[in-house]
């Protein structure tokens, strides 16, 4: 399932920007640039909700970018970042897949004795790089349009 969640982009006054999700107290993120730091900001969040699942912890409902209060001695934006929602218990399918036999002998002279295990984290690394990386510039609003 896939939600989004507020966060909050701030320039940090030792430079680059820095941010932090209402929703998760503690989970902060940074980057040289904005565009650097929203990257971050949605691998900062799958890893510590990941954790949270990891560790039995309920994993909150995302609250509307409207409903944060930003901080008014520092120009701040509210963005949204989408993310999967970890499963606490994952549902498993079984799939009838093809592929070529010298490709499933390597799979498996690795797998070690695991090959479907294999499978699924080698996908889950590849789906990382189409994550979609939300535009800073496209913020709900800015803590200047408050004054």
């Amino acid at each position: 399932m896939t939600v989004k969640y507020a966060a909050v982009m701030e320039q940090a006054d030792a430079g680059g920007f820095g941010i932090w999700f209402p929703d998760f107290p503690g989970c902060v993120s940074h980057g040289d640039d904005p565009l650097t730091a929203a990257q971050q900001a949605r691998k900062t969040l799958m890893r510590h909700m990941e954790a949270m699942a990891d560790d039995g912890q309920i994993i909150p409902l995302p609250k509307p970018a409207e409903a944060v209060e930003l901080p008014q001695d520092v120009l701040s934006y509210v963005f949204l970042v989408e993310v999967d929602a970890p499963d606490t218990k994952p549902t498993y399918m079984r799939l009838n897949v093809t592929l070529p036999e010298g490709l499933v002998r390597r799979i498996d002279a690795v797998a070690n004795g695991n090959r479907s295990g294999w499978l699924a984290l080698a996908a889950n690394e590849h789906l990382k790089r189409y994550a979609v990386i939300p535009s800073y510039a496209a913020s709900v609003f800015s803590s200047r349009d408050k004054r």
